[in-house]
């Protein structure tokens, strides 16, 4: 055969060219439509071929883009978040369509710019804004950042500004890309949580815990001024036989009454509180003590002391007692002073009721006996003299049984059992808090790692061991040790810990984090955090303070502060565990409520773990408590829950 005859018919340039064409101008058209080739050689049919093929799937490519766009703009739009990008060279600026809709700006007049975006803010919060802008150009690192409303987009309207760097071959930063998220319904809500949980619901007062938080810079003003500062507690004597006699509403009526009444002879610059129960505190700032203390306890003494008339009873007489402690001569802390104040009128009561005392260090035990004290704390650990007792935690919704909290004890063989209140905050002064709290780790960790039933352990540290630093490596070493897995650990730290050097409590957890333990937040609602806080520390789960389920019922003041904290929770995607649940009536509201998990009395005391075998061994089987199950559920469930499922709500 020839040569000629062999080769392929040659191919013509222009067929190439036609094909390329109709590829240009169908990639173009989201529509349908398919390339034709006119020449019949094998070559450009195949050419032809690949270039539908490609067509095709540039085609998907573009759906699925256009598609996911328009999910994310959804998204953004249900989460209230909007982006934006500024150049740093010449601040140009571009925003998202729902950067305009969230500000109200119409996208065909307004055209964006930094600085009509630095005035979108109250003028404190511009600056803010401004600045941390300046900062991650500078520094090359992202900030996020809380900010009001200027009074044009509403100044009590609040938004969470992201801002990351875009940085150019050279490492350069050139960009700023940023989201912003409207998050003022969040935060009207953690405030309204904020409110609640420092003031008392019954009369409004501030409560023991926004008390200590007031008498910090009180003091240290005094300290500055060399001033005095005077605690004054007061009680009612005999208050509990209102309440038997005329019913816990008329108690309530009295308590508000008294409330009035002291708050007319406290001056604007002084305090007034209810610290729980009966018990009302008053502090005095400056005058010349220990006389103005003395002059205005005596007139306390006669307001409170006076009968109450309320509407539909007989007169209601009563009578007062007043501790009094005065700084700096009776205590340099709250702590000291609130608790000498309180010896000062449990003795009053004991000795001459309706009367007041000033603290006398004769009131407490002797130095001695403190030293005496402190050098068998020290002896403990060597001699074996503390324990851990385990408290159930349960899923509210199934009954279900989570895990237990593992609680320090100690049982002194001189001076008997030894509340935590009392010992923990030696221990912390004395310096022993570091190998006690890793005492407990190790000794929890030990013993769930032979539970057969994988239950979580919860344990709490204190805030010396989060200052400390190696508590990460502690951990490490004791789950490498005991064998558990990180999983099943859960440490619990309390608000007041955030604020003792923040940056340091913040990288503790983040390595605790790192290593897979959990991390929740206990005592929530009586101390410090903010949003911010909640949003920039790791934690997994919020523990509410057994003090909002105390007086719990439908239509209570608590109520509203679980419902507030249930919903913060849901927000920030955290499980929400609500601690001293007591009664029945306590568990069904909060059941209704959505909360996640519950501890209390009502559902297991705290007890040594070998009361809790039937739940630990995941061979028997054990029905929830009563007071978990509504009735369809206990039902459905009448044949008890399988413990092998606990750890799964």
């Amino acid at each position: 055969m020839p040569d000629d005859q062999a080769r392929p018919p040659w191919i013509d340039p222009a067929d190439i060219e036609d094909i390329c064409q109709q590829f240009f101008n169908l990639s173009d058209r989201p529509g349908a439509g398919t390339i034709v080739a006119t020449s019949r050689h094998p070559l450009i049919q195949k050419f032809a071929l690949a270039a539908n093929f490609s067509l095709d799937l540039a085609r998907r490519a573009a759906r699925t883009s256009a598609e996911s766009i328009r999910e994310l703009k959804k998204i953004h739009r249900i989460a209230r978040i909007a982006s934006w990008r500024v150049l740093t060279a010449h601040h140009d600026t571009i925003w998202s369509d729902e950067m305009h809709e969230m500000f109200g700006c119409d996208p065909d007049r307004f055209v964006p710019g930094f600085d009509a975006m630095i005035h979108l803010f109250a003028p404190p919060d511009a600056h803010d804004f401004e600045s941390a802008f300046h900062d991650v150009v500078a520094r090359g690192q992202g900030v996020a950042i809380e900010l009001r409303g200027n009074e044009t987009n509403g100044a009590d309207r609040w938004f969470w500004i992201d801002m990351q760097p875009e940085h150019d071959s050279d490492g350069e930063v050139f960009a700023v890309r940023g989201i912003c998220q409207d998050i003022t319904e969040r935060k009207s809500a953690f405030e309204r949580i904020r409110y609640l949980s420092r003031h008392d619901q019954l009369t409004g007062l501030s409560n023991r815990a926004h008390l200590g938080e007031q008498l910090v810079p009180i003091l240290a003003a005094a300290a500055r001024r060399r001033d005095s500062v005077a605690v004054l507690c007061i009680d009612l004597d005999g208050f509990k036989s209102v309440n038997d006699l005329y019913g816990h509403a008329a108690g309530d009526d009295v308590l508000r009454e008294i409330a009035r009444r002291l708050s007319r002879h406290i001056r604007d610059t002084d305090i007034l509180a209810r610290s729980g129960g009966d018990e009302f505190v008053v502090i005095q700032i400056g005058g010349n003590q220990p006389d103005a203390a003395t002059s205005l306890a005596r007139r306390l003494l006669t307001e409170a002391s006076t009968s109450v008339v309320l509407g539909g009873h007989a007169e209601i007489a009563l009578s007062t007692s007043i501790g009094i402690a005065l700084y700096p001569e009776d205590g340099t802390t709250p702590d000291d002073l609130l608790a000498h104040a309180a010896r000062a009128l449990h003795i009053v009561k004991s000795d001459s009721p309706n009367n007041f005392a000033r603290y006398d260090s004769s009131m407490e035990r002797t130095g001695q006996d403190r030293r005496k004290f402190e050098h068998d704390l020290r002896l403990a650990l060597q001699r074996d003299e503390f324990s851990l007792v385990y408290q159930p935690i349960l899923c509210a919704h199934h009954g279900a049984f989570k895990g237990f909290e593992a609680l320090l004890r100690w049982n002194s063989p001189l001076h008997g059992p030894v509340p935590p209140d009392i010992f923990i905050g030696i221990a912390e002064a004395i310096g022993i808090m570091g190998p006690l709290g890793a005492w407990v780790l190790r000794t929890a960790c030990t013993e769930a790692a032979t539970w057969p039933n994988p239950l979580k352990i919860a344990v709490n540290v204190s805030p010396i061991q989060i200052q400390q630093g190696n508590l990460a490596a502690t951990i490490a070493d004791i789950l490498a040790e005991t064998g558990l897995a990180p999983g099943r650990l859960e440490i619990e730290v309390t608000e007041s810990m955030l604020i003792r050097h923040p940056e340091r409590a913040l990288e503790t957890l983040r390595q605790i984090k790192a290593l897979g333990v959990d991390i929740a937040i206990d005592d929530f609602g009586t101390g410090y955090s903010s949003l911010a806080t909640l949003r920039a520390f790791p934690f997994d789960k919020l523990k509410v303070d057994r003090s909002f389920v105390r007086d719990l019922d439908e239509g209570s003041e608590s109520l509203a502060i679980i419902n507030a904290i249930l919903g913060l929770g849901r927000g920030l995607r955290m499980p929400v565990v609500v601690e001293g649940v007591e009664t029945q009536t306590q568990a069904d509201i909060l059941r209704r409520c959505g909360c996640d998990e519950m501890q209390g009395y009502l559902l297991g005391r705290p007890s040594a773990i070998e009361r809790f075998t039937t739940i630990t061994n995941p061979n028997g089987t054990l029905s929830p408590p009563s007071c978990i199950l509504s009735p369809p559920m206990a039902h459905e469930r009448a044949g008890g829950i399988a413990i092998s499922n606990a750890g799964h709500s």
